[in-house]
C-alpha cells in the first residue's frame, strides 16, 4: 500500500500561519517568528516543564467560548497546561474541573490548595505565562521541595 504525505511548501505554510494567528490574535505581530515570540516561547517552555499539582486540592476553569477568543485563550491553554498527563501525574487527586458558560462572563480560574487558600485568577487581560509564574510562585510558598526556573 502506498500512502502519499503532502507537506506542501514552507512559504506556504508560514503564510497561512500567519493569516490564522491574525485571526485569532487582532494585534499579532506581521512576522510570526519574531524575536519576542522566541523569547516568550522560551519562558513558557521553562515555567511549564516543571508544572506541579502537588499542594493543589482543586482547579475549576470557568469560561465562556463565545466570549471571544482574544479574551479566553490565556484560560484554555492554562487548562491544557494543568490537564497534561505530566502534571497529573505529580498529583492525581487533584480535581480539575472545566465549567462552560453561555453569560458573557469573564474567564476565571480558581485555584484552591490544600491548607484552604485560594487563588483566583481573571484570565481576560492575562497571558498564561503570567498565570503560570504567580502559580507556580505560590507553590513554593507551600512546598519548599518545589524548584523554580530562573
Amino acid at each position: 500500500m502506498f500512502v502519499r504525505i503532502w507537506e506542501g511548501s514552507k512559504r506556504n505554510m508560514a503564510t497561512s500561519t500567519e493569516r490564522f494567528a491574525r485571526i485569532v490574535y487582532k494585534n499579532w505581530p506581521t512576522n510570526v517568528f519574531n524575536p519576542l515570540t522566541r523569547v516568550i516561547n522560551k519562558r513558557m517552555w521553562r515555567w511549564t516543564s516543571g508544572v506541579t499539582l502537588k499542594p493543589t486540592a482543586k482547579i475549576l476553569v470557568e469560561f465562556d467560548p463565545w466570549l471571544g477568543p482574544e479574551k479566553t485563550i490565556s484560560c484554555r491553554n492554562t487548562l491544557r497546561m494543568f490537564a497534561n498527563q505530566k502534571a497529573r501525574k505529580t498529583n492525581p487527586k487533584c480535581e480539575i474541573t472545566t465549567k462552560i458558560k453561555n453569560d458573557r462572563s469573564e474567564p476565571i480560574i480558581n485555584i484552591e490548595y490544600t491548607d484552604g487558600e485560594r487563588l483566583i485568577f481573571k484570565s481576560a487581560h492575562l497571558h498564561e505565562l503570567e498565570i503560570m509564574e504567580r502559580y507556580m510562585k505560590k507553590c513554593a510558598e507551600k512546598d519548599p521541595e518545589i524548584k523554580l526556573p530562573l
